[in-house]
């Protein structure tokens, strides 16, 4: 009797963590669409309500990007202090007219909290960390994985 061969199947990448967006997303823009996987943490604050807003970026010169740049993905959410403390974890939606260009390109992620709920437009896209905004910033190394941020840092007046 012979046995049957495997032949290995094609890994067909993630469409993020179920969200019937994200499906949309893939199924019409193809590789423009991908998800970004990360985890925010941070210590040291007061427990209040705040607002949780991560964008990321496909380019920049390691600083925080201006009031013109446009991000690729953002997302906003409402986090307590413990929440940061112990990491929250978020899927960020990142809509491009087409897929990553250079293997050179590390783009960059922003996150940052503010007082308040999530009572931006619908994602906080235009969104812009303020002065005294607790915030973080990481690079990603590769187009699938999933990146940590710290919020250790305080943007200057």
């Amino acid at each position: 009797m012979t046995t049957r061969r495997r032949t290995p199947t094609k890994r067909t990448r993630s469409v993020a963590a179920g969200s019937w967006l994200a499906l949309l997303a893939a199924t019409t823009l193809g590789d423009g669409a991908d998800t970004l996987h990360a985890e925010v943490r941070a210590s040291g604050l007061r427990d209040v309500a705040y607002r949780l807003v991560v964008q990321s970026y496909d380019a920049s010169d390691g600083r925080v990007p201006g009031r013109d740049a446009r991000p690729v993905g953002s997302l906003q959410r409402a986090v307590t202090a413990d929440e940061l403390r112990h990491g929250v974890h978020v899927n960020l939606l990142e809509l491009r007219e087409s897929a990553v260009g250079s293997a050179s390109e590390r783009p960059m992620v922003v996150a940052w909290i503010e007082a308040g709920e999530p009572n931006l437009e619908f994602d906080g896209r235009t969104a812009r960390p303020r002065p005294g905004n607790v915030y973080g910033v990481a690079r990603r190394e590769g187009r699938h994985d999933a990146i940590q941020i710290s919020l250790n840092r305080k943007l200057a007046a």
